[in-house]
């Protein structure tokens, strides 16, 4: 009689030529048990080596400050390719006074050449910040000051910037705001 051999999945990690009394039976065992047989490998089980590694950027709720204010700033430029380089090529942008999502760089630009014209000015009136790797949540309240004709007034609204680090800065990759309904 012939004896065939068969690879099992998730036994990566034996030499199946010497392994012929494995025990493989995780439920048997501890994950502090080894499991048993000449032909184990002391590398784990179905756990490829990997040379990548991640570095997650600090982020908290100053550096969501810092970030607003440089996104501020650069309203205050006039210049809408200036706000424009704040954000991803692949962000989305939600604005407060247009009904069209902008999903290009172009088409960021173009709602800011608009905007931009009221002279706005941006204030932060709540803030909550949520943390994660290479992300920055800032979602709050803020308040608007625009200027037209000479005329000043106050627009509340509500926001969110998603930032994410990318190629060694920040970028924003989603900016949601939205008047407030009353």
């Amino acid at each position: 009689m012939k004896s065939t051999s068969f690879q099992i999945t998730g036994t990566s990690g034996i030499d199946h030529s010497q392994a012929a009394g494995v025990s493989l039976s995780n439920s048997l065992r501890t994950p502090y048990q080894a499991i048993t047989g000449s032909g184990v490998s002391r590398r784990p089980i179905d756990t490829l080596v990997s040379s990548e590694s991640c570095y997650c950027e600090p982020a908290d709720e100053k550096l969501a400050a810092s970030l607003f204010d440089k996104w501020n700033a650069a309203l205050q430029t006039g210049k809408a390719s200036n706000v424009a380089d704040l954000y991803a090529d692949d962000a989305i942008l939600l604005p407060t006074v247009s009904n069209v999502p902008r999903t290009s760089r172009n088409e960021i630009i173009d709602y800011f050449n608009h905007f931009l014209e009221k002279q706005p000015v941006g204030i932060i009136k709540q803030r909550n910040v949520k943390k994660g790797c290479n992300k920055l949540t800032d979602a709050g309240v803020y308040v608007f000051k625009l200027t037209s004709n000479g005329q000043t007034q106050e627009v509340n609204a509500r926001y969110t910037f998603v930032y994410e680090h990318r190629n060694g800065g920040w970028k924003i990759i989603h900016h949601h705001s939205s008047m407030m309904p009353e």
